[in-house]
């Protein structure tokens, strides 16, 4: 179980590394660097992880095969749910022959807290803490760092509800992707200009369905309510008569990749949002790990520590050339419309499962992510092949270039 520091809340926090966030990424890093000795003496470096204790009531799913290869939840029952395959709709209706799950967020947390030692905190300056490494964990924007310059991102926006039972149709399944279109002209008829998906689950108190903007403009999630009540065959009235909890989701997509200033970011803060999906957990899982390490080796004997070679480890250049090809796929996604989203993933979900999963992970090699992007383009029709090409060519070049 997780230790907590008794100490003058006046005084400053003391350790040798500070990780400021305690969500799902700024815990994953605090149990991996728990245990990590100083190279110098082999003592174990001194770790805390600081944040306010907050409920995580996020419902987090991912692939199965990303979490359960990690070594921190390798032998963890971390599911609340997991299904051995999931249904998605675009021009017809297929089955993803892999693994996929909801997260029980109580059993992450006590995996990812194991040992750790946890202030419970809320730090709003850096004057707080007094360690040789401090990591921004705080999540996208931060909340203890500023940008120096104002950043533009899309968003994946969803407004969802929690049912008391399944409802019927294809909804009444775990889906992934339903982009068949209920509410008329959704292209623009109510105004918003944007594709949306339906996308269901079971959780705790019921069955959530989410009606899902994948990337685009900052819309509130309340406004996609009345596209959701016409996908269930309701009116928003009955809708909220139905309701038992709501569940309004905001995620950056293609957040800048951190550099390696101070405080060095981690998680959502550092970028490790896949741009395409908008999925973080399994990265900054997969990350921890290797940036642990680096971690412990930068504690060197002339007492400097070397955020560079941490940094390369958070974002080593394979990962950073593989981020290029996944924002370039951001574009294209960003450019199409109701129609080309549909060719996009009936064609996407009939590329093999393996392809379909180098494609949804960040740790994918560049190399074989440009493979699964060639073997997506020659199956693709010829309109889609325009738009799969119309994408920010910058992003392609920085992939050639060897010191993007």
């Amino acid at each position: 179980m997780s230790n907590t520091g008794q100490r003058d809340r006046s005084e400053p926090i003391v350790a040798d590394v500070a990780i400021i966030g305690d969500g799902p990424a700024g815990s994953a890093l605090a149990r991996a660097i728990n245990g990590v000795a100083d190279p110098v003496d082999g003592v174990p470096l001194d770790v805390v992880l600081i944040g306010p204790d907050a409920p995580w009531t996020a419902t987090y799913s991912a692939w199965a095969d990303q979490i359960e290869r990690n070594p921190i939840t390798a032998d963890v029952d971390v599911w609340k749910y997991r299904f051995d395959a999931i249904d998605v709709r675009s021009r017809s209706v297929r089955v993803v022959d892999r693994a996929y799950g909801v997260i029980d967020n109580r059993a992450l947390r006590t995996a990812l807290r194991d040992g750790v030692r946890h202030e419970r905190q809320l730090i709003e300056s850096l004057d707080q803490v007094r360690a040789s490494l401090v990591v921004d964990a705080t999540g996208w924007p931060s909340r203890i760092t500023v940008p120096s310059e104002p950043v533009d991102v899309d968003w994946q926006v969803a407004y969802g509800v929690v049912l008391a039972t399944a409802p019927d149709g294809p909804l009444g399944r775990p889906m992934l992707m339903d982009f068949s279109d209920p509410y008329a002209a959704s292209a623009g008829g109510d105004g918003l200009g944007v594709t949306t998906f339906g996308y269901s689950l079971p959780v705790d108190d019921g069955w959530l369905v989410e009606e899902t903007v994948l990337a685009g403009p900052d819309i509130a999630p309340a406004n996609l309510k009345p596209r959701l009540a016409a996908r269930l065959g309701v009116t928003t009235e009955e809708l909220d008569a139905l309701t038992i909890v709501v569940e309004e989701v905001r995620i950056p997509m293609g957040v800048p990749m951190s550099t390696a200033s101070r405080p060095l970011a981690f998680g959502a803060a550092a970028g490790l949002i896949h741009p395409a999906t908008g999925y973080s957990i399994a990265g900054s899982l997969s990350a921890a790990q290797r940036v642990a390490r680096e971690i412990g080796a930068a504690f060197g004997p002339n007492g400097g520590i070397d955020t560079q070679q941490i940094h390369d480890a958070i974002w080593p250049m394979s990962a950073r050339r593989t981020r290029r090809l996944h924002e370039y796929g951001l574009d294209v996604l960003t450019r199409l419309d109701d129609e080309g989203t549909r060719d996009f993933f009936e064609t996407f979900f009939g590329l093999d499962v393996s392809d379909q999963a180098a494609y949804l992970d960040i740790d994918t090699p560049p190399r074989a992510m440009a493979a699964v992007m060639t073997r997506m383009f020659a199956r693709s029709s010829w309109s889609m092949r325009r738009h799969l090409v119309g994408g920010d060519l910058r992003r392609l070049a920085c992939v050639i270039r060897p010191t993007s």
